[in-house]
């Protein structure tokens, strides 16, 4: 009978047992912890040989966070019963909240069949370490090598959405994209009726700019099974295509129509900040504010709206209630890299380049580390700006190559010159932001190259040999290199000019209406010609244009010359204001001045100069439409020449028939009026040898074709013109303190006849340029006038050399060199 008893007494003790334990594992669950612990301690004073009391105590301690007692207890456990896989399991967890260096050395501390128990922990461990290896990769841009570890993690845990996720996101930024696809696929085939992987798959597809397939992917799954992601996601995208529709309609010039697009949508902050933008960058600062402080009605800590409100009081000039706003920002609310990006070039706008370079230099590497997108583009794009115009511009050439890497023009940062100026070149299905990545960064590449350009023009007109029958050389050598934010140059001109010879009667003397020819016929010195070279620097920019240099030195008249110009826009109105003393180069009197006959007074005269300024406007937004103007008044002086003065207006529109990026076609209408006080278009001593009529009037139609391809470039063109003019009769002599006394009588009586006349005339131009190579191009033109307004014919050869290489967009038409006497 006591065996007995002790046989029941034994398993009543054992029931109390596992009841308290089942009890304390309940209180556990129900995250009553003071109560497991006391059924806990219960169950350890019913059986303290027993190691399940003492791991429920270790649970309780872990729930607390107590890790000292939990290791105490987990560490009892184990030493109580080492084949206790619960004991095992929970130190491994309390080792890897510590350190994963201390889960793994504990693990490797285990027997095998302890270690068996918990694989689960160790693959989750080494899924940790790949996951923490991946993203250090991510961060410099490895995104090949990345892939290659989420491999490796999704062999440890096939099917996993996110591992899937990551891997085909790291696969499509290093350009295999077909594997990427792939991949995101299988997992669909695997999962069709998972949230996660349909959440997961339409953010893969968002995320390399394919938002109609994302949504459509979302789609698949029945709308009731949405979660809360997909139906963010879902919003987003199709508020993407509703501004995605609207920018396109923007951009082709329907910008009511774009707006009125956006304002059907149902109200939300991001149209509201949207149409803000919009208002702001037309000017509208007026409506800009009104939808900013709307957005802030609704939303008083919307940064975006404050931030706007910032670049308005800057755009109108109210510096101080902008600085005001700037430092009232809460700075624990610009967190993305696009608003502190606003915030840097609000900085900049104030003139606090301190703050802004620190706001870049703390963006820019964030930026980097980040996967391609427009917010990551942007920022890089600014920046490189930012240090082009703090004086980096190396700097900023790098930092672009970034930016074309972030803006998904190209998977991998350009190592080379060629690459990366290859990657410059427009690409028709580009958005906004890829346009402006390239054109920005081809414009400081080309400002920062050196180039050196030969060219040989010839030019001319038939007329009377000895003073208008023109054969000209003119062979120009420039170069031009990098300075400050803009491109210096040095050039100088060889000009050779051969007007032809007199013809002469019997006695070996002419009376042309040359010099005082008319007055007593003239001999010796029948052939005229001059040479001479001139030298001019200068410098531009954007904004500034100046050169300082010579007419040709070895004429008979010399002289200093130059220009400066001030270049801006009014909204879509560009214009120029420009201030000049150039030279009239149209005949040999007029640029180098000629010499009487030494058998008469062997005076010299010519080297006209017109001193005086302009202003030309012009309006094209892109569109098929486009007119231009311009308005100048000179003062033209010359040695021993009549004083004269002009007003040239000068008038057309332009209509595009194809207009592309790379080809364009354009019919136009062009006007132009002019008015000289003076005919002093003669030959004879005092006048100036160019054509200057009391009245023309001219209109034009020009018909112009466009194109370049990869390595070539050329215009064709071409106009037929209807022109009016009249002259009136002026003095041969103008000035007679140049006559003899002797002849001064007979030369009052000379005149030059005037009167009018019209007809048509045509011009035809061909120009085109080959590149090479990428540091050398080759181009010819030829230019044929047959107008009343008298300007010279021209044949053009050319060679280029490019230092860095150029293997962007050929130029759009060629741009060869004009003589320094055109400018």
């Amino acid at each position: 009978h006591s065996s007995s008893r002790d046989k029941w007494e034994s398993l009543l003790k054992v029931n109390r047992y596992w009841l308290l334990i089942q009890q304390g594992d309940a209180a556990l669950k129900a995250n009553n912890l003071a109560q497991a612990e006391r059924f806990y301690q219960q169950a350890r004073a019913v059986d303290n040989t027993d190691s399940y009391a003492v791991l429920g105590l270790g649970d309780v301690a872990m729930a607390r966070k107590d890790n000292a007692a939990a290791e105490r207890y987990y560490q009892q456990t184990l030493r109580m019963d080492s084949g206790n896989t619960n004991a095992v399991r929970g130190l491994a967890n309390l080792y890897r909240q510590q350190s994963p260096q201390k889960a793994a050395a504990f693990i490797a501390s285990l027997s095998a069949s302890q270690r068996r128990s918990i694989d689960d922990i160790e693959r989750s461990l080494e899924n940790d370490r790949l996951a923490q290896q991946a993203e250090t990769l991510e961060s410099e841009g490895k995104w090949a090598q990345a892939a290659e570890l989420h491999r490796r993690r999704l062999a440890l845990d096939p099917g996993s959405v996110w591992v899937t996720y990551r891997l085909s996101r790291d696969l499509w930024q290093a350009g295999q994209h077909a594997q990427a696809d792939a991949q995101m696929r299988s997992l669909a085939q695997q999962k069709p009726n998972d949230p996660e992987q349909v959440y997961a798959y339409g953010l893969y597809l968002s995320g390399s700019d394919r938002d109609r397939a994302a949504l459509a992917h979302l789609n698949t799954l029945p709308t009731s099974q949405w979660n809360s992601n997909i139906q963010e996601l879902a919003g987003r995208l199709q508020s993407n295509q509703v501004l995605e529709s609207a920018n396109r309609l923007r951009d082709s010039g329907k910008e009511r129509e774009a707006e009125a697009l956006l304002r059907q949508q149902p109200p939300s902050t991001r149209i509201a900040l949207t149409l803000a933008d919009w208002a702001q960058q037309r000017g509208d600062n007026a409506a800009a504010r009104a939808a900013y402080d709307a957005v802030l009605a609704r939303e008083p800590g919307n940064v975006d709206a404050m931030l706007g409100r910032v670049e308005i009081d800057i755009a109108q000039g109210d510096n101080a209630a902008a600085r005001a706003q700037l430092a009232a920002l809460p700075a624990s609310q610009i967190t993305s890299i696009n608003m502190q990006r606003r915030v840097a070039l609000a900085q900049l706008q104030l003139g606090d380049i301190t703050a802004a370079a620190r706001t870049f230099n703390r963006i820019t590497p964030q930026a980097k580390a980040q996967p391609p997108s427009m917010e990551s583009a942007m920022v890089l794009r600014d920046a490189a700006a930012f240090q082009a115009q703090t004086g980096e511009p190396q700097r900023a050439l790098e930092t672009y190559k970034e930016a074309m890497v972030a803006a998904a023009i190209t998977p991998v940062r350009p190592l080379d010159n060629d690459t990366f100026t290859r990657l410059t070149r427009n690409d028709e299905k580009d958005d906004w932001l890829k346009r402006g990545v390239r054109s920005d960064a081809a414009e400081l590449y080309r400002q920062q190259d050196l180039n050196v350009t030969l060219a040989h023009d010839y030019w001319g007109s038939s007329g009377t040999g000895g003073y208008s029958d023109l054969k000209a050389h003119t062979t120009m050598l420039q170069v031009d290199a990098p300075w400050s934010d803009g491109r210096a140059f040095f050039r100088t001109d060889m000009v050779n000019m051969d007007v032809g010879r007199f013809s002469t009667d019997a006695d070996g003397k002419y009376d042309n209406n040359w010099g005082t020819c008319t007055l007593e016929k003239c001999s010796g010195h029948r052939s005229q010609a001059d040479t001479g070279a001139s030298v001019a620097v200068g410098w531009q920019n954007e904004t500034w244009r100046w050169d300082i240099g010579t007419t040709p030195m070895g004429f008979n008249v010399v002289d200093v010359v130059g220009g400066v110009s001030y270049s801006d826009d009014i909204g879509p109105l560009g214009y120029t204001l420009n201030a000049h003393r150039r030279p009239i180069s149209s005949s040999l009197l007029a640029f180098g001045g000629q010499k009487d006959a030494s058998s008469n007074t062997g005076t010299k005269w010519g080297g006209v100069r017109a001193n005086g300024g302009g202003v030309s406007l012009s309006y094209d937004k892109g569109e098929a439409n486009g007119v231009w103007a311009s308005l100048s008044g000179d003062q033209l002086s010359g040695k021993n020449v009549e004083d004269n003065w002009r007003v040239r207006w000068m008038t057309g529109y332009y209509y595009k028939v194809i207009n592309e990026n790379n080809r364009r076609v354009t019919v136009g209408l062009n006007n132009m009026i002019w008015h000289y006080d003076k005919d002093l278009s003669g030959y004879s001593l005092g006048q100036g040898g160019y054509y200057s009529p009391q009245e023309y009037l001219s209109f034009a139609v020009p018909v112009m074709w466009r194109q370049r391809t990869e390595n070539w470039s050329w215009e064709l063109g071409g106009s037929v013109s209807w022109s009016h003019s009249r002259n009136r009769t002026m003095p041969r002599y103008p000035l007679m303190n140049l006559i003899p006394a002797d002849y001064q009588e007979d030369a009052r009586d000379q005149t030059n006849g005037g009167g009018s006349s019209q007809g048509f005339g045509y011009t035809a131009r061909a120009l085109i340029e080959r590149r090479v190579t990428a540091n050398w191009f080759v181009g010819t033109a030829v230019d044929i006038q047959q107008a009343k307004d008298y300007t010279p014919s021209h044949l053009l050869l050319y060679v280029r050399y490019s230092a860095a290489g150029w293997q962007g967009d050929m130029d759009l038409p060629p741009q060869p060199l004009v003589p320094y006497a055109d400018w």
